[in-house]
């Protein structure tokens, strides 16, 4: 069992039953994961991304979220103005993002590291990133690594502005443990570990020291009905990829 599995069930454990409408972007394939996790639940939710495919019955993943054959007998198309249009009028519920970075103020890095004039790595780009983050009422990112390099004091780049006072809400599922934004005190704020993570785990591998919610939260890890039911729509792995 991978801690991406992890990862994709905190993730999942955001959305809420009775409605959600949810979109996933490109470069996915955990948001895609998690949303499918929540409808094995049985939760009642909406689903659109960016391959157009509205309220598919069936997903199949592939190295791209983006490829319409991954999701099987949809009712219908919406499209990706469609869905931020959604956003603009404050009717997207949740967005998935990643990031090359995210620092203690929110702020996420998915363009360069090192100066934008001379970066070290280029990055592939926000795409709709700058638009949708502020857009959306909740934000669900996810790391697939805990560490100095990914939790930072302060991005290379702002690709996408962190949360105002007035939102989004904000939440981050790392391997370790989960980050939740504080809108008084404007930063993240650790609020849960999965078994067995120490709260010094967590901060010796960061760049920056959080607050730390008084009572944390024990994060749920997969259950073996929940990794068969991932693999079966996984069976590559692209998920750890």
């Amino acid at each position: 069992m991978a801690d991406m599995d992890n990862v994709i069930k905190c993730m999942a454990k955001q959305l809420k039953d009775g409605g959600d409408i949810i979109y996933t972007g490109l470069a996915s394939v955990p948001a895609v994961l998690a949303v499918a996790l929540a409808r094995y639940w049985g939760l009642n939710i909406w689903f659109i991304n960016v391959a157009e495919i509205y309220e598919p019955k069936d997903i199949l993943i592939t190295p791209s979220s983006g490829d319409p054959y991954l999701f099987i007998d949809g009712k219908g198309f919406v499209t990706s103005l469609d869905a931020f249009d959604l956003a603009r009028r404050g009717q997207l519920d949740v967005m998935f993002f990643s990031a090359a970075q995210v620092d203690r103020r929110g702020n996420m890095n998915l363009s360069v590291i090192g100066s934008y004039e001379k970066p070290r790595v280029r990055l592939p780009g926000g795409a709709a990133a700058a638009y949708l983050y502020r857009r959306a009422r909740r934000i669900v990112m996810w790391l697939k690594e805990h560490s100095r390099r990914t939790l930072v004091e302060r991005v290379d780049f702002i690709t996408a502005p962190g949360p105002t006072r007035q939102g989004p809400r904000l939440t981050i599922c790392t391997p370790k443990a989960m980050f939740e934004f504080d809108h008084e005190l404007g930063e993240l704020v650790l609020t849960g570990l999965f078994p067995g993570i120490s709260v010094d785990e967590v901060i010796n591998n960061m760049a920056f020291k959080p607050r730390v919610r008084e009572t944390l939260s024990v994060l749920e890890t997969v259950t073996q009905d929940e990794l068969q039911f991932l693999n079966k729509l996984d069976p590559g792995g692209v998920r750890y990829s």
